[in-house]
C-alpha cells in the first residue's frame, strides 16, 4: 500500500476567497477592527501560523489562547462563507479520487494540508469529496506552525507503527513550493498540479520535484499510472 498525501486548496478545490474571508472576518470582528489584510500569502502555510503572524501584526504579542479562540469563531464561520462564495473542485478532482479510493488501486488517500483537521473536513464536505480520505492517517495545521513539520510528524507516527515502512511508499501532491519541502523534509516523491497553484512552473525549478503537472488527467487510471512510475 502506498499514500498519497493531497493538499487542499490550490491542488483539489478553490473556495474562491471563502477561508481568507472567514479568517479576515473573525479577526476583525474579535479586535473590534474596521479593517485588516494579512501581510503575506496565504497559500502552501499553516491556519496556526497565520493566524500567530495576524496577532502579532496587531498586537504585537502572542499566546496560545489567541489561536484558541480565533480557531472556534472560524470554524463557525468557514460554513457560512462556503456558502457565500463560488467556489469548485478543480479539474477531474472526483474521478480521481474516487478511483484511489477503491482497495485494489493499492493507494490510500491521506492529507498533508496547512488546514486544521475541522477545516479540511467543512471544505472537503461542502465539495462532496471528504468520504475518500483517510483522516487517521492525515496531517493538519495544528500540529505545527511549519509545514514541513508536519510531515516530519506524519512520518513518525507511520514509523512507530511500522517501522519497516519506507519513505518512498509516501507522495505529496500539492500546488506550493511547500508540498514539495514537505516530501523532500522525509525523502519522499512530489508531485506538483498547477492549475490551481498560484506559482507558475519557475518556482519549483531549484526544488526539482518528480513531477509537474497542468492538471489531473481526464482518466483517473492515466494518473495511476504516473503515481506507479514514480
Amino acid at each position: 500500500m502506498k499514500y498519497i498525501f493531497w493538499d487542499i486548496d490550490g491542488t483539489l478545490l478553490l473556495t474562491g476567497g471563502a477561508g481568507i474571508a472567514s479568517l479576515t472576518k473573525v479577526i476583525k470582528e474579535h479586535y473590534f477592527l474596521k479593517d485588516f489584510k494579512f501581510q503575506k500569502s496565504l497559500a502552501g502555510r499553516t491556519d496556526s501560523e497565520i493566524i500567530k503572524e495576524a496577532v502579532l501584526q496587531i498586537k504585537g504579542r502572542f499566546h496560545a489562547a489567541d489561536t484558541a479562540n480565533l480557531l472556534i469563531r472560524y470554524h463557525q464561520e468557514l460554513p457560512k462563507q462556503l456558502k457565500l462564495f463560488p467556489g469548485s473542485l478543480l479539474y477531474n478532482v472526483q474521478p480521481t479520487l474516487e478511483f484511489l479510493h477503491n482497495p485494489q488501486s493499492g493507494y490510500t488517500n491521506c492529507l498533508l494540508t496547512g488546514n486544521t483537521k475541522l477545516g479540511a473536513k467543512l471544505k472537503l464536505a461542502h465539495y462532496g469529496i471528504d468520504q475518500y480520505f483517510d483522516f487517521d492517517h492525515s496531517a493538519f495545521g495544528e500540529l505545527s506552525e511549519k509545514r514541513t513539520e508536519l510531515a516530519k510528524i506524519l512520518w513518525q507516527r507511520f514509523y512507530i507503527q511500522n517501522p519497516q515502512i519506507d519513505a518512498h511508499e509516501f507522495i505529496f501532491i500539492g500546488d506550493t513550493p511547500n508540498d514539495v519541502l514537505c516530501a523532500q523534509a522525509i525523502g519522499a516523491k512530489s508531485i506538483v498540479i498547477l492549475n490551481g497553484s498560484s506559482y507558475d512552473r519557475s518556482a519549483f525549478t531549484e526544488l526539482k520535484p518528480e513531477t509537474i503537472i497542468d492538471h489531473l488527467p481526464e482518466n483517473p487510471q492515466d494518473f495511476q499510472g504516473l503515481l506507479d512510475r514514480l
